[in-house]
């Protein structure tokens, strides 16, 4: 069940080969393609893809497809954000590139400004609430999403663009094709791109990212194919404010860290700063052998990310404080004093190195295919909170901290709230059955899925924890099935399980540094989450027309759902215990093929998803029992209308999102909001050495609205609610994504 009978089309046509690597036929203008999986799947293509702005994230250009919800922050993708699948929240998504996995293993984030560009990326796949079998990906209840970068030419060239758009926006890239080198079979390209701006909203805080993708590949013939992809990310940004709802009535998108430092405010833009470098490498090897009886698929990777992100906070001057949870006095000679109390800079740095192997071996026998496979994993990831020096202009002495600049205690110690290391191993098993039979008319496939984790974890913060672990067993069967009636007609129908360790650092305790009062327990006996999803859905393949409608349900057990919590002034990534959960719906999406040079494309779905649990807080429950769950509107829609005539081109998409709840209790919610956006352009004939140049004008949030994306935590309850054991549980207010103003973004681009 490796690619779950996925089936590509390749059609030629008067664009077919431009630069972009644009066809101008691909179904609702690169929004759908054939499926023959047993599961829904939703593809966009170059088609697509090429259209939008250069700074799409892997994010945003699946916005249109039936399910999802993307929360952005900016038009240029730098910010923080959410992508919610079904309900699921983005970390319940597992995202691969070229058969790596990218997700955090210890707590499941994803960060889409530091995955590839999309000047570089072939076609990207979702498949909602199922995960393939021989994917290395646990915790990805939600689904999988992969991308596939563009393959090396075989012939010597390249691509070159410039961008200026709002907010003082800067982008050059440049992407450079070597051609088949010789006789050797071997191919690459590498590109690079550099992107400058400022925030949309609040002070002129300026932002960076340089990024460069690199793909190598060697045919072997017959025999199979051996890759080299490398994607490499180093960026700096100030970050966003998230606004609770009154915050955002009272000022909207003027609510803002402030431009002005006062000596004593912590709410001083350049104390939110970001910055971290992150490289990604996969190198699969596909092989067919013994006249492709025999597939064996070899994929290593690895993922490594460095680097921080910073928040503004007081230290007492007295230097009396707790570490971890003992008191302790502090050596404040370092650190520049502005006040009755000292503002200083609060950095958590972190370290994640995620390498890996995964093999997938086939063999075909009549209509039978057996797979077998094993996944091996080893994540390291360490975390520390310090506290840096301000200078009398309020920009930190050191964005992610040093230690001449640093709080330290009287023994030369650097003072920390949060010092902890966890290794994470993971063992995974395949076994799974495939029949093809009736002349592929009949897709029936089975298998399971056997994960070992172990996590060892060291706290070095003084308390009742020091040597911390997890360790899990869990087995993850799934069975599909597809009939094709006839070339236009099928159905599909599946059954999948999956589970989640809790995150790494849920097992550690952390102290509030003022008073030494615990704040959050860690707990390494958390269950496990384990999800079961079902899904029937019909296909129609016409000449003109696609469509697709499925239904699906899925439960939970011990659903995890993630929240930020402000823990010593700074914010941080949470996981609330919800218990169960059920989740219900449908999809559909409808592309056409090009009629007089136009591809339309409509989906949508309409969801329920309900808590079945009340919710704990402390001793007591709020009676969440029924309520609508979190983050999971109700009705959903995209429609889309592509022209591309091989000269003139341009699209224009639109995305509705119905309101939704952001407590358990359903006592507050962010409204509905529709967003559109608008891209036109222009392909000129090629002359000399330049190939099909391009202007390219587009346009985010037409409208110019100012409105909530998603939300980025949620709580309990907003108000005060009375627990079903009589205690009066206090109400705290989520905080939201702000969704990003209006942009207009020009490109020029020419192949050579």
């Amino acid at each position: 069940m490796e690619a779950r009978g996925e089936e590509q089309i390749v059609v030629k046509s008067n664009v077919h080969h431009t630069p972009s690597g644009v066809t101008g036929r691909d179904v609702g203008g690169g929004l759908m393609k054939k499926q023959t999986s047993t599961v829904a799947v939703s593809t966009v293509t170059r088609d697509f893809i090429a259209a939008q702005s250069p700074a799409s994230s892997s994010y945003e250009l699946l916005r249109m497809v039936p399910g999802t919800n993307v929360a952005m922050s900016d038009p240029y993708n730098m910010q923080s954000g959410n992508f919610i699948v079904r309900g699921l929240n983005g970390d319940e998504i597992g995202f691969l590139m070229e058969g790596a996995p990218l997700n955090n293993v210890g707590t499941y984030v994803t960060l889409p400004s530091q995955y590839p560009d999309g000047d570089n990326i072939d076609s990207e796949t979702l498949q909602p609430t199922t995960v393939d079998l021989t994917a290395p990906m646990i915790g990805a209840a939600g689904g999988l999403t992969s991308m596939t970068l563009r393959a090396p030419s075989d012939k010597f060239g390249g691509q070159v663009s410039a961008t200026f758009g709002s907010y003082n926006t800067y982008r050059q890239s440049v992407r450079i094709d070597s051609g088949l080198i010789g006789n050797s079979g071997v191919k690459f390209y590498v590109g690079y791109s550099h992107l400058l701006g400022d925030n949309w909203r609040g002070p002129s805080a300026p932002y960076h990212r340089d990024h460069i993708d690199f793909k190598l590949q060697k045919d072997w013939g017959k025999i199979g194919t051996s890759k080299l992809v490398v994607s490499y990310t180093d960026y700096q940004l100030d970050m966003l404010t998230t606004p609770t709802l009154a915050q955002y009535r009272a000022d909207g998108k003027n609510y803002n860290y402030t431009n002005k430092f006062t000596g004593t405010n912590t709410t001083y833009y350049k104390l939110h700063g970001e910055a971290a470098g992150t490289i990604i490498v996969s190198a699969p090897t596909n092989l067919n052998l013994l006249n492709n009886s025999l597939k064996v698929d070899i994929t290593p990777y690895l993922y490594h990310s460095w680097g921080g992100f910073a928040y503004g906070s007081v230290l007492p001057n007295s230097g009396n404080a707790f570490y971890g949870n003992t008191p302790v006095s502090l050596d404040m000679s370092g650190v520049p004093s502005h006040g009755a109390s000292t503002v200083v800079n609060v950095p958590t740095v972190f370290d994640i190195e995620h390498p890996g192997i995964n093999t997938v071996v086939a063999w075909k026998k009549g209509i039978n295919t057996l797979k077998v496979g094993y996944w091996f994993d080893y994540t390291r990831q360490s975390y520390e909170t310090t506290y840096g020096g301000v200078s009398a202009s309020g920009a930190p002495l050191s964005l992610l901290g040093s230690y001449s600049t640093n709080a330290r205690l009287k023994n030369g110690t650097e003072y920390k709230s949060t010092d902890w290391l966890t290794t994470t191993y993971t063992h995974g098993l395949y076994l799974g059955d495939e029949v093809r039979a009736f002349n592929d008319k009949l897709l029936a496939e089975a298998g399971v899925k056997l994960v070992w984790i172990h996590r060892p974890g060291e706290n070095n913060l003084p308390g009742p924890q020091s040597d911390v672990g997890q360790n899990a067993f869990q087995v993850t069967p799934q069975v599909g099935f597809r009939y094709q009636f006839t070339p236009e007609h099928q159905i599909f129908l599946s059954g999948n399980t999956a589970f989640r360790m809790p995150t790494a650092n849920s097992m550690f305790n952390s102290y509030n540094g003022a008073t030494g009062n615990l704040l959050i327990a860690g707990n390494n006996q958390q269950k496990n989450e384990f999800s079961i999803s079902e899904e029937i859905g019909y296909r129609y393949t016409g000449k003109e027309i696609m469509a697709t409608v499925s239904f699906f349900n899925y439960n939970f057990t011990n659903r995890q759902i993630s929240t930020a919590a402000i823990i010593n002034g700074g914010s941080v990534n949470t996981f609330i215990n919800a218990g169960g959960e059920t989740g219900r719906g449908v999809d559909i999406e409808i592309g056409t093929r090009p009629w007089h040079h136009f591809r339309p494309y409509l989906s949508g779905e309409y969801l329920r998803v309900t808590t079945d649990n009340n919710l704990q807080v402390g001793n007591d429950y709020l009676p969440t029992a029924g309520k609508i769950a979190v983050r999971a509107p109700k009705w959903s829609a995209s429609a889309g209308l592509n022209y591309d005539d091989g000269s003139l081109f341009g699209n224009v998409n639109l995305k509705y999102i119905d309101s939704q709840y952001s407590t358990f209790m359903d006592d507050q919610s962010l409204p509905a909001h529709t967003n559109v956006d608008l891209a036109v352009g222009y392909r000129f004939r090629s002359f000399s050495y330049m190939k099909q140049p391009e202007l390219r004008m587009n346009i985010q949030n037409l409208a110019g609205s100012t409105y909530l994306s998603g939300s980025n935590s949620v709580t309990g309850a907003a108000h005060a609610t009375r627990g079903i054991h009589g205690t009066m549980i206090a109400g705290s207010d989520p905080t939201y994504y702000l969704g990003a103003g209006r942009a207009f973004i020009g490109t020029f681009t020419v192949g050579f």
